[in-house]
């Protein structure tokens, strides 16, 4: 772990303990199977960035109240519910180096237990009370979803521009991370004007980190990244690094053509893909964007807060877009 992430873990302490007791508290069922693989995703080694970044952000505006601890929830649980289904879709059996939730209780329990999660997630939102709150987390949730689907239709989209590419990133996981960001400022009792800058910075980082993730699937290697890697193209999914390799190499374009034809890798194609992006700068390129949505969230954190904390945030804006894994 980086420092600035194990500086903001070790800050909030205190409220991770009590997000991670709600987080326990929210999974109880009589149906067994729910928490079961409700801990065993939550608990299956993720950063913790998104309720980190609520926790972070209220703090920021000197809040000291406990509705950021169940809210920052709502923002986990939602995530965990999309990656429940995202493994599904993807036909994944890993997750972080560990088989998924669908490779040890198969697709059905995982798409189930994954719509728990909304359905408990809105059930938070209910008790909190705030009709805001849950207009904007219903239009997060409602963004999301339209993300994936546009995902999914742009699978194997060979004419996929960078916009295009930027869209699927900022529907489906930088959503996100503006959620957790303007939750956190909203709490907060911030100005609209604030929520709207917090909202954005969230949104800049979660696209940073994503161009981070699809830099690290054509350069990282499994055991470093704890997943599999050169997996996206296998999945259909036309990332930045390949769009933009693809642009200058025609070879790499016509065999990703025939990859996108057979629906699967053959022999020899995913490590000679790999090695054709890299030697485009394709992975360069993506992590330049990253960096420099990194420093468009650093702009929008305000000039009259807390130090530590608006150094911390912008740290974490730096981490997303220069993770090694």
């Amino acid at each position: 772990m980086t420092s600035s992430l194990q500086r903001a873990v070790t800050l909030c302490t205190a409220d991770m303990k009590l997000v991670d007791t709600c987080i326990h508290e929210n999974l109880q069922s009589d149906i067994m199977m729910i928490p079961a693989i409700g801990h065993y995703i939550v608990n299956s080694g993720g950063k913790r960035l998104r309720p980190l970044l609520t926790l972070l952000t209220a703090r920021l505006f000197g809040y000291k109240g406990t509705r950021h601890i169940p809210l920052s929830v709502v923002v986990e649980f939602i995530h965990t519910a999309s990656l429940l289904h995202d493994d599904v879709v993807d036909s994944s059996n890993q997750r972080r180096g560990a088989p998924s939730a669908n490779g040890v209780w198969g697709n059905q329990a995982s798409v189930l237990v994954g719509d728990y999660l909304f359905s408990r997630a809105f059930q938070m939102m209910v008790s909190d009370g705030d009709m805001a709150m849950l207009k904007l987390m219903s239009d997060v949730t409602n963004a999301l979803a339209e993300g994936e689907v546009l995902q999914l239709s742009r699978t194997f989209h060979l004419q996929m521009t960078e916009a295009e590419c930027l869209e699927v990133i900022e529907r489906k996981t930088a959503i996100l991370f503006k959620a957790a960001t303007e939750v956190g400022a909203h709490v907060a009792g911030q100005s609209s004007a604030v929520i709207s800058d917090m909202a954005e910075y969230g949104m800049c980082l979660g696209v940073a980190f994503q161009l981070m993730d699809d830099a690290l699937d054509y350069m990282a290697e499994s055991e470093d990244a704890g997943k599999p890697v050169g997996h996206d193209l296998e999945e259909g999914k036309i990332t930045l690094p390949l769009i933009h390799a693809m642009q200058q190499d025609e070879e790499l374009a016509a065999r990703v053509e025939m990859v996108s034809d057979r629906g699967c890798y053959a022999n020899g194609d995913r490590e000679w893909v790999r090695e054709r992006v890299a030697a485009q700068g394709g992975s360069e390129c993506a992590m330049q964007r990253a960096s420099d949505y990194a420093v468009r969230a650093k702009k929008l954190l305000p000039q009259h807060a807390d130090a530590e904390l608006k150094g911390l945030l912008a740290d974490l804006a730096d981490f997303s877009a220069h993770r090694p894994y």
